[in-house]
């Protein structure tokens, strides 16, 4: 019996050895994230950076660490059209696990020049108070701020801020977006990331690596996804909004570049987005509700289904729900599962060019910052 135990126990370790490393990370580790970004004229150009990269930011972590409950957030500051009396500083988007809804939110925001004082201590100060962070006592807790300019103007004492970050353990991580005035403004940035254990890091505004697409037809990829958007019936009255926003992000995604629109179609396919939008597509609906449509009100659907009775509505939406399992399958031979790790391969080929590049600093601070909180629980 003794021999036996043994030989299973080595079992076990061989076979907890051949484990890769994101498998250890199985519990359901919170990790919150907040860009708290400067949107004033002299770093314009930095919400195409966050935007254009949400999606694979959050796909190489997901794909890294399964088990992690990753939400993110988004403050911006230094644009006179959040008002004075909030000091220049708007929630985008308080803590969700929904990349889309950020990116529509973030898609909102126009580009255009706006000369705004940069209040970086109530810009802290708002990441704090006004977002619900996670209570869990082994959470990863990160800010981003970014941004240029003196950190000491405003109502609201930086140093302060930073103690307060300190002590609900939040790190803030000073992303400084390089100026001609770098050598005046950088020691109150590099205070930030001291006194609440962040990174201080330099990023240039629109500095990226070259565009990497796996798909190679990617024609067919845009043609799939169009046939897959139609498989989705809105209802309810927020539900023309959240299908028109869908489409909206898949249009802008492509826009971007050839990366962005895989790195959302890959979020889309994937369970963390399928079966998960009952709340506005009814076929998502019917699979939650087993075809119970007595309740959905006619009046807030498409045009062509408001005057079709139940019994045609749910064949339409059986058709549909069909014609969406196939079309994904299509899909995830353009887009499979390996996709993240050979896009992991290429970032980590590419350590040498990542330098100041706003997204890759942000996933190398999180790598690090997670791996850490691994080891010490």
């Amino acid at each position: 019996m003794n021999l036996l135990r043994l030989k299973l126990a080595i079992i076990a370790l061989f076979l907890a050895w051949l484990l890769p490393q994101a498998e250890v990370s199985a519990k359901n580790q919170p990790v919150d994230i907040v860009f708290t970004l400067d949107l004033s004229g002299s770093t314009n150009g930095l919400i195409d950076d966050v935007r254009d990269n949400i999606w694979g930011m959050n796909n190489e972590l997901t794909r890294l660490y399964p088990g992690t409950d990753i939400r993110f957030a988004v403050v911006g500051y230094s644009r006179p059209s959040f008002g004075g009396k909030n000091q220049f500083v708007k929630v985008i988007s308080p803590f969700t696990s929904n990349i889309d809804f950020i990116a529509t939110e973030l898609y909102k925001l126009k580009p255009n020049i706006e000369k705004g004082d940069q209040y970086v201590g109530a810009a802290i100060r708002a990441s704090l108070d006004l977002l619900s962070w996670s209570h869990e006592k082994d959470a990863v807790k990160q800010i981003f701020l970014t941004g240029n300019g003196s950190v000491f103007l405003g109502a609201f004492d930086v140093v302060e801020s930073c103690n307060l970050a300190k002590e609900k353990g939040i790190a803030v991580n000073s992303l400084y977006c390089y100026s001609s005035l770098r050598s005046k403004e950088i020691s109150g940035w590099y205070k930030i990331s001291e006194i609440t254990g962040g990174k201080s890091i330099d990023v240039k505004v629109h500095k990226r690596l070259p565009d990497y697409a796996t798909v190679t037809d990617f024609n067919r990829l845009q043609m799939l996804a169009a046939e897959l958007n139609k498989t989705y019936i809105y209802y309810g009255k927020a539900g023309r909004d959240k299908f028109k926003a869908m489409v909206s992000n898949e249009k802008n995604a492509l826009n971007a570049r050839h990366s962005t629109f895989e790195d959302l179609l890959y979020h889309k396919i994937s369970d963390r987005f399928q079966g998960k939008q009952s709340d506005w597509d009814l076929v998502d609906f019917l699979k939650s509700r087993n075809g119970n449509l007595k309740n959905v009100d006619a009046h807030f659907l498409p045009d062509s289904l408001k005057n079709i009775n139940p019994e045609q509505l749910l064949t339409k939406l059986m058709i549909l729900k069909e014609r969406r399992s196939y079309l994904l399958s299509q899909i995830r031979q353009l887009l499979p599962f390996e996709r993240q790790d050979k896009l992991t391969s290429y970032f980590n080929t590419k350590q040498s060019d990542s330098d100041m590049i706003f997204d890759r600093q942000v996933m190398i601070v999180l790598k690090d910052a997670i791996k850490s909180d691994l080891a010490a629980n």
